[in-house]
């Protein structure tokens, strides 16, 4: 028996007017959801979100703000067990992967309600509207006059379009900081998996935990939600670059100055450097986040590993390595715990991977797995699902260095990954990188200091977050594709040029800089030094 998934606009569950889309159960094909997209105006939600929600938390302190996003964080965890079951049934998660998604979001608003605790005080303690970011400057040599720069909430509406792989953490962790800032949210998750968000929210309002206008749900398409937006808004997208290259260049976005954040593809890579040695506690660390990064998810993660650069002495070592490991890992039914790895989301989703692994094939070779295998999954009928086991390829020695080879140009979001063999050569490397034209993160395993550094220096420009591993912190290491609240999630070119999270950082999305210009103390006064 499926359930009917209303939106939730101006401070009620609305059923929407168009035909009824299903949502599947990936790994039975059963239909476990439906929804009706709103196909009237959105014009009056988004007025009630700026005006209702944005007065509501603009009328509360940082800390007022905080305390509400802890109390979210205690009611969702209570649901947790709920909200894994959903997230199984209808994003094909296993256990480990559901708690991996809804814990992360969780872990998102326990640490922003956190950090709100020192946010907006004065030298007395006394609360204020905003947040100082530097110290007074003088405007020229000798002037009285100074400039400081404050951050203000932004009187608009945060609108939130998530991707289908992460409907628990994608939402919590970009409404976590919006809500902080003092901006109201309307979230709009991607449609095959909302099952999840929407129960989310469902619970966020049972509780009244937040306040009225200050978190809306819009499932099913977005209709004319962008032809409302003006100048005080912000759009932040996560999914492909196509759909946030529409969103980019939507005529209403760009005539009105519209505020947008993009995360989009993202062609992640591993550099292990050529003094990583077999035997070593590091090149076992290399092959277990290999591991995790192409089955976790299902290897449907923004931040998973798509290019491996291997020294070219090194290649059948760690394939080797690597190939064992993925045996170990038992894929099918994901609601059986003994399953480490369950389906892709969605029949699209296997039919792009699929497609996509083709399309790779032209510039490397198949070295394991078979796309079209639609068999021998635990637990699950033939034919019944849509499984894709891990595939790892090699890319062909005269592609490596071509910077229109597939492998440098497409992601298939899979559980895919391409070795590449390189010559060891830090230089060689970074220009590798930087074919990517730009990722969300890369991984160096190295113990040379100077090689890291180097790596660091010419890579980084490529990225937004480098996660670099030795020998002494390999059994401390987490896996790279592990989001953390304090640190950037965005990058550069094909990864969409966007920034989120980074702790306090993250909230300037949401929030108006000032300078404010005047006297020294009539600055200190004004701004409560």
């Amino acid at each position: 028996m499926s359930v009917q998934l209303d939106s939730y606009l101006q401070g009620s569950w609305k059923a929407g007017e168009g035909d009824p889309r299903s949502l599947i159960n990936p790994t039975t094909e059963a239909t476990v959801a439906t929804i009706r997209s709103v196909t009237r105006s959105l014009a009056d939600a988004v007025a009630y979100g700026r005006e209702t929600g944005g007065k509501s938390l603009r009328a509360m302190s940082f800390a007022e703000r905080g305390a509400m996003l802890k109390g979210m964080a205690k009611a969702l965890h209570e649901a947790r067990e709920e909200l894994i079951d959903i997230a199984i049934q209808n994003g094909g998660n296993t256990r480990g992967d559901a708690k991996f998604d809804i814990d992360g979001g969780i872990s998102v608003l326990s640490h922003y309600a956190y950090l709100a605790k020192e946010l907006g005080k004065d030298s007395k303690g006394n609360d204020k509207p905003w947040l100082i970011e530097d110290e007074p400057v003088e405007v020229y040599r000798g002037s009285k006059i100074r400039a400081e720069h404050i951050l203000l909430p932004r009187h608009g509406l945060a609108v939130h379009i998530n991707a289908f792989n992460f409907p628990a953490w994608g939402m919590m962790g970009k409404a976590a900081v919006a809500l902080l800032a003092g901006m109201p949210v309307l979230c709009k998750p991607a449609t095959s998996t909302a099952w999840l968000a929407h129960r989310m929210v469902q619970i966020l309002v049972d509780a009244g935990l937040v306040p009225e206008g200050a978190f809306q749900l819009l499932m099913g398409s977005a209709g004319d939600l962008l032809d409302h937006l003006g100048p005080q808004d912000v759009v932040a997208f996560t999914g492909s670059q196509a759909v946030g290259l529409q969103i980019k260049t939507h005529a209403n976005v760009i005539a009105r100055g519209v505020r947008v954040n993009l995360e989009a593809d993202s062609l992640n890579s591993v550099v292990i450097g050529p003094d990583v040695e077999e035997g070593t506690e590091l090149f076992d660390l290399v092959i277990r986040d290999l591991a995790v990064e192409m089955t976790q998810k299902a290897g449907q993660k923004c931040t998973a590993t798509r290019r491996v650069f291997v020294p070219e002495g090194a290649v059948d070592s760690i394939k080797e390595a690597l190939f064992d490991r993925l045996d170990q890992i038992k894929i099918g039914d994901p609601s059986d715990k003994a399953n480490r790895m369950g389906p892709l989301t969605s029949k699209r989703q296997l039919e792009d991977a699929r497609a996509g692994v083709k399309t790779l094939s032209a510039d490397a070779e198949i070295l394991r797995g078979n796309p079209e295998r639609s068999e021998g999954f635990a637990g699950v009928e033939a034919g019944t699902g849509y499984f894709l086991e891990p595939i790892v390829l090699l890319g062909k020695p005269d592609k490596v260095a071509d910077p229109q080879a597939a492998f440098h140009q497409h992601e298939v979001f899979a559980p895919v990954s391409t070795l590449l063999p390189y010559d060891g050569e830090l230089a060689t490397a970074a220009k590798l990188i930087a074919m990517g034209n730009g990722s969300l993160v890369t991984t160096v395993y190295t113990d040379d200091r100077k090689w890291l550094a180097q790596a660091v220096a010419e890579m980084g420009p490529y990225l937004g977050r480098i996660v670099v591993a030795n020998e002494k912190h390999a059994g401390a290491s987490m896996a790279p594709g592990c989001v953390f609240p304090v640190a950037n999630h965005g990058g550069p070119g094909r990864a969409g040029g966007g920034a989120e999270l980074g702790g306090v950082h993250g909230m300037s999305l949401y929030m108006q800089r000032v300078a404010v210009q005047g006297g020294a103390s009539q600055l200190a006064r004004l701004l409560g030094k």
